[in-house]
């Protein structure tokens, strides 16, 4: 499977693109994406097909809706893309998160208890680290490590201000000792849900109808220290600059027992709630490869 996560164009257009975004309106911008993404399915017809088949498969939508669907995921993509490029550049005031939404939030960050976010590959979570303001409780967000130095940059400056860091998940397995270290010490922190990595315990859940593998390891090591789970989402809507937040508790049976039982619990609820999410956001996923099919473990 090609798709490892990496956000393309290398440094040299990244940096370009924030530089234009500076000037521009990004809704100028928005105009030449439909033309950039029928180039992109053009020239990536695998990962293109991987969307298709999700579509057809797994949502049964109808030959032409999922084609129709394929080039709708990619555009939105690229707009949410756009969107945190936008941000980048100094633009972080245009764009608004409902403030009941951020306060259903931040009362996960003002108890005692470690905090697990759960998240996946879909909306445009990473927007929510510039756009909810600074946090009471320091927020580690778990991220692929193979992005480009200039991405790394980009990212490192707008969360800092918020009191987030990141953290990188390397072949070293360095991030396991992190992950440790913060769930001890009650900080609270972020995943993809979606993601499998090295040296994190899997189980296959039903999704979609079909199974797929998911990572339940971070719940068997936060379950010890009694931390809040929630699953988190931020999605795009029809109007322009505006996302949703969608956020929601993960609980099990207070009476299920057994480290490996609870961990799958939690990992089943939350495929539960992902669902349900991805049924009234079909476009909105964002795994550009056959996410049924066994993964690499380096793939984000």
């Amino acid at each position: 499977m090609d798709w490892k996560g990496k956000t393309g164009g290398g440094e040299a257009k990244q940096g370009l693109l924030m530089r234009i975004l500076k000037y521009v309106d990004i809704r100028v911008i928005y105009c030449f994406l439909p033309f950039v993404v029928i180039g992109y399915i053009i020239f990536a017809p695998r990962r293109a097909y991987s969307i298709y088949a999700y579509l057809r498969r797994r949502q049964k939508f109808s030959f032409v809706k999922s084609l129709w669907g394929t080039f709708k995921n990619h555009l939105l993509f690229g707009k949410f893309l756009l969107d945190r490029f936008y941000i980048y550049a100094g633009h972080i005031n245009k764009y608004v998160v409902a403030r009941i939404e951020k306060d259903l939030v931040f009362k996960y960050f003002t108890t005692e208890k470690p905090l697990v976010m759960v998240s996946a590959h879909v909306g445009n979570f990473e927007i929510s680290s510039y756009l909810c303001g600074h946090l009471p409780k320091k927020l580690n967000v778990l991220a692929f490590a193979g992005e480009t130095a200039q991405m790394q940059k980009f990212r490192k400056g707008a969360m800092e201000q918020n009191n987030i860091e990141m953290v990188e998940v390397s072949d070293s397995m360095e991030h396991i000792f992190k992950i440790n270290d913060v769930i001890r010490d009650c900080e609270a922190i972020t995943l993809a849900g979606d993601r499998t990595f090295t040296g994190r315990r899997n189980h296959k859940f039903n999704f979609l109808g079909a199974e797929a593998e998911f990572p339940i390891g971070i719940y068997n090591i936060a379950d010890r220290f009694q931390a809040d789970f929630i699953a988190m989402f931020v999605l795009g809507t029809k109007k322009w600059f505006r996302y949703r937040v969608h956020v929601e508790q993960i609980k099990i049976d207070p009476e299920i027992k057994g480290r490996e039982a609870r961990a799958v619990a939690y990992g089943q609820k939350y495929v539960e709630i992902l669902e349900r999410v991805i049924r009234e956001n079909p476009y909105q996923w964002f795994n550009f490869y056959d996410f049924w099919a066994q993964k690499s473990s380096d793939e984000k």
